[in-house]
């Protein structure tokens, strides 16, 4: 994989500069010197077109959510603009519904469904996040700001602010935006929270005047928690940035190529005829859904992001594998801890997809008690048959959910009794398809009842480029989060550089997505005692660097914080399928067999992030037996808030740190099996048992104390507070992530506690380096607001010296930097 070649003595020079300054207001600059200019300031004011969003044009193009929640406000937003006398001020409880109901707008606007006087306007958002973020001082936002105003004007726009506030302490900008108002050249409609009214028109009385309020319905405003946001919704170009790369390099758009199109309508005129013109050829259809696999000229694919037709399309990708358990993670601990219902913990009734190169379902350690094969279907998407002749499917389900009794059970998987559903999409050599990851994606939405699938590993992966929102497989994620299904993630092996420095920003797709539970690799060292484990070093290592490009070009960075949490994964011992081409290249993985083996009986040993994925899965079955209404995002919550914080590892390495079975399992226990968390449980309704005592937030394994993390980790920072496991979090629900109940104004990043959490919570904006301790205790390396922002995140250049980022110039690179990690020890 190319990666930039930096100048060292620089970067260690700026290094030193952000260490020594206002790391806020230094980025944007760090990010120029590392990024060779790549985005440039000047010394007035900044691009303006930047920092603003036109949402007719996404309303034109489908992309906002639509709703009749706020018809009556939208109407009355329409009259207030049609009237021009005054500019609309749309208040609630938490300023959370005004942009809902400027999307409504937009999207009016596009349709042309408003009246004459606005048919021809244009809507458009000032985004004061992304200013305050990449400006030096106040004096540059408040310029930058005050230039956007006069460009509005000038075009008669309806400028969007989305907090009056962000404008109105910005006293060049306020009194510019208020001169425009009184001469009616701009119109603004803005938001604001009820309980900012009255102080924020105390410091600013000669503007009160110029605005209508319009309050928001309570009951309308509720129902914001449950939509689905625009920045879950289709971002930026929707052709993803490699295709753009090709179509550069290939004007004459003859070159052919296979593509995932996320159709709008798979069966519309259209779309068909775009199709047809363009001697496309449908490769197939993702089960029934409007995504489909095209092969076509990439004019084609030009023709087809024009037409309006399609939401997204990307590259068919090619997939790679990324490559003593039971008593270091605690799990042999945890085996009577089952109810009167469950008995003995052991993944019983809990199923789990294990999307790979397929089982070998005739090994001893895949049969239950009765001797059958807990493999209860088998399901290939590669057109190379069902068995497992590459030889990494059956060593991760061993891992999941192995039960032989080889040498007392020492390589038994963690569910030793959870049934197994192979989906083959990795062909006998290894690689693979995204669009056979999607099929067999779809066809475990389509399955799950059947099998009773909770539970799917995905020890696999592609290159993320797009950002989560556009990815294919990243929606596909979602889906199966929203059935209540945890996907389980390999974070990918791309953690350090062919001369062996660390390397940031490589999670793989789709452990990208805040939907999956992505997992690290840790090194245990062959020891039952924890104390000298460590985050391995070829393990990915966040922040995720997909991205999507907005409509002026530029590239704003998902910069999710990721891994969610690390297993072991080095060195690990688990099934082997009989002659399976791992072996036959390194016949040193193959453990000796004993007297009387069969291949029914071996094993081998294999490294990688693919072997801790299918630890944490079996973990997650085991929660579900203890109490199945358990959704994702408490699955998450609890396998986060239970592991042991890794001293000096930092969060885009660890996450909330190393998998702590026993203590998840007796977390798990303290939360009441009879509440259905995705029926008509209200946030901050108890979810724990009358009488409720908190349990001991520490484990001893091996004979040491593991301490518990007590954190849930979101997209840009973390939550501390016992809250998180005693009360219902709207954030909780099916298809939700905590992330959902965040929101960022002014560049701080804040918990909405009026819809999605309750008060006795704390949001931490930052990512910290561990110092082994509780509650996130460490040193801090970033703050929220640096994650947040434009997605720059010091270009490409170092991680606070501690590694180098792949930054915003490398999108595939070449290849798969190390192999995919199955061979590598550390």
């Amino acid at each position: 994989m190319n990666f930039y070649k930096l100048n060292r003595t620089a970067i260690r020079k700026t290094v030193s500069l952000l260490l020594l300054s206002s790391f806020l207001f230094t980025n944007v600059a760090a990010a120029d010197i590392l990024s060779g200019g790549e985005r440039q300031i000047s010394s007035d004011v900044q691009n303006t077109i930047s920092y603003t969003t036109d949402l007719t044009q996404l309303g034109r193009e489908g992309r906002l959510h639509e709703t009749t929640n706020f018809d009556a406000e939208t109407n009355t937003l329409i009259k207030v603009l049609e009237k021009g006398s005054r500019q609309p001020l749309l208040v609630d409880e938490t300023n959370e519904s005004p942009e809902f109901v400027v999307e409504q707008l937009a999207i009016r606007i596009a349709r042309r469904d408003v009246p004459d006087s606005l048919r021809d306007a244009r809507v458009v958002k000032i985004e004061f996040s992304e200013i305050y973020s990449n400006s030096k001082t106040l004096i540059e936002a408040d310029a930058t700001v005050r230039q956007i105003i006069t460009e509005l004007a000038q075009n008669g726009n309806i400028a969007f602010v989305e907090d009056l506030n962000d404008l109105f302490r910005l006293e060049l900008s306020k009194a510019n935006a208020i001169n425009a108002l009184k001469t009616g050249k701009l119109a603004i409609v803005a938001g604001i929270a009820s309980v900012a009214l009255s102080d924020t028109f105390a410091a600013a009385a000669d503007a009160k005047d110029l605005f209508e309020t319009i309050t928001l319905d309570a009951e309308a405003a509720a129902t914001v928690e449950n939509a689905p946001s625009r920045r879950d919704s289709y971002r930026g170009d929707n052709v993803s940035p490699d295709i753009r790369e090709m179509l550069s390099a290939d004007p004459t758009g003859t070159k052919r190529i296979d593509v995932i199109v996320q159709a709008k309508n798979a069966g519309d005129t259209a779309f068909q005829a775009i199709m047809r013109e363009g001697n496309a050829r449908l490769v197939r259809r993702i089960g029934n859904t409007n995504d489909v696999v095209v092969d076509a000229p990439i004019a084609t694919v030009q023709q087809l992001s024009a037409s309006g037709t399609i939401n997204y399309v990307s590259p068919d990708r090619p997939t790679v594998r990324t490559g003593h358990i039971e008593t270091t993670t605690g799990t042999s601990l945890i085996r009577g801890m089952g109810t009167a219902t469950a008995g003995s913990l052991d993944g019983t009734g809990v199923g789990i997809a294990v999307v790979d190169s397929g089982i070998y379902s005739e090994h001893n350690g895949f049969r239950n008690a009765a001797g059958q094969s807990r493999v209860v279907a088998s399901v290939d998407f590669t057109n190379t048959g069902t068995s497992d002749a590459y030889g990494h499917g059956t060593h991760v389900a061993g891992l999941a959910a192995g039960s032989h009794q080889k040498d007392g059970g020492a390589y038994k998987g963690l569910a030793s009794d959870a049934n197994l559903v192979s989906l083959k999409v990795l062909r006998n050599d290894g690689t693979g398809q995204a669009s056979w990851l999607l099929n067999a994606l779809e066809w475990v939405l389509q399955n799950r009842s059947q099998y009773n699938i909770r539970v799917v590993n995905l020890s696999l992966g592609t290159v993320a480029v797009d950002s989560y929102v556009n990815d294919p497989l990243c929606l596909k994620v979602k889906e199966l989060a929203q059935a209540g299904i945890l996907v389980v993630a390999a974070a990918g092996n791309l953690g350090r550089s062919q001369d062996s420095q660390k390397l940031y920003g490589a999670i793989h797709s789709p452990g990208n997505s805040p939907y999956a539970l992505t997992v690290g690799s840790a090194n245990t060292f062959g020891t039952d005692v924890r104390g000298d484990d460590a985050v391995t070093t070829y393990s990915s290592r966040g922040p995720t660097r997909s991205f999507y490009t907005n409509e002026n070009g530029v590239r704003i960075h998902d910069n999710v914080i990721k891994p969610d949490l690390v297993a072991p994964g080095n060195n690990v011992v688990s099934y082997r399928s009989p002659g399976n081409m791992i072996s036959a290249r390194s016949p040193q993985l193959d453990l000796p067999a004993a007297e009387g083996e069969t291949d029914a009986d071996r094993v081998m040993i294999q490294s990688g992030t693919s072997m801790s994925a299918p630890i944490v899965s079996g973990a997650a079955a085991l929660l579900l037996e203890a109490n199945p209404n358990l959704t994702p995002s408490m699955l998450k919550v609890i396998l986060q808030y239970s592991a042991q914080p890794i001293a000096g590892a930092d969060m885009f390495e660890q996450g909330a740190g190393l998998l702590n079975t026993e203590g998840a399992v007796r977390l798990a226990n303290t939360i009441d099996r009879n509440l259905n968390f995705s029926g008509s449980i209200r946030r901050g309704d108890a979810i724990v048992a009358s009488g409720w005592s908190a349990p001991a937030a520490f484990t001893n394994i091996a004979g040491s104390t593991v301490v518990w993390s007590q954190i849930a980790t979101t997209n840009h920072g973390f939550i501390t507070g016992q809250e998180l496991t005693t009360r219902f979090q709207t954030a909780y629900r099916s298809g939700s992530i905590l992330d959902d109940g965040t929101r960022t104004t002014n560049n701080n990043y804040t918990l909405n506690v009026g819809h999605f959490f309750t008060s006795g919570l704390v949001l931490n904006d930052r990512v910290v380096k561990s110092d082994g301790g509780t509650a996130g205790t460490g040193t801090s390396v970033f703050s929220s607001g640096v994650l947040i922002g434009d997605g720059v995140l010091i270009g490409d250049g170092v991680l606070i010296g501690d590694g180098v980022l792949i930054g915003d110039g490398v999108l595939i690179g070449d290849g798969v930097l190390i192999g995919d990690g199955v061979l590598i020890g550390d």
